[in-house]
């Protein structure tokens, strides 16, 4: 397979992805694991800086895959999330409303 054949088959498949609610949690995830909102040093830390900035990588990385199929794609992501994140924090205080009113 040819290297461009190999790059529109990789975006194809990452497409696909994305159409799905599924495949952009997911997606999602694996950014929040990398930390990108976050420095990777770590003071006196040097392994530690080094596989931060290393779990870093991957998540700009694929970042910017998924801003070159999609750039409005990260804003979806990020709202669904906190709609999804906003509606279990809704539904625990309102249980806990509930025991209190008990």
């Amino acid at each position: 397979m040819s290297k461009r054949s190999r790059e529109k088959r990789n975006t194809a498949d990452l497409a696909c992805l994305l159409k799905l609610p599924q495949g952009r949690r997911v997606l999602w995830r694996i950014m929040q694991a990398a930390r990108l909102d976050e420095h990777g040093f770590v003071p006196a830390d040097p392994y530690a800086t080094a596989f931060h900035c290393g779990q870093k990588s991957i998540g700009l990385f694929l970042q910017a895959e998924i801003a070159q199929i999609s750039p409005l794609m990260l804003a979806q992501m990020r709202a669904e999330y906190i709609s999804e994140t906003t509606s279990e924090q809704n539904q625990i205080n309102k249980e806990n409303e509930e025991m209190h009113n008990v």
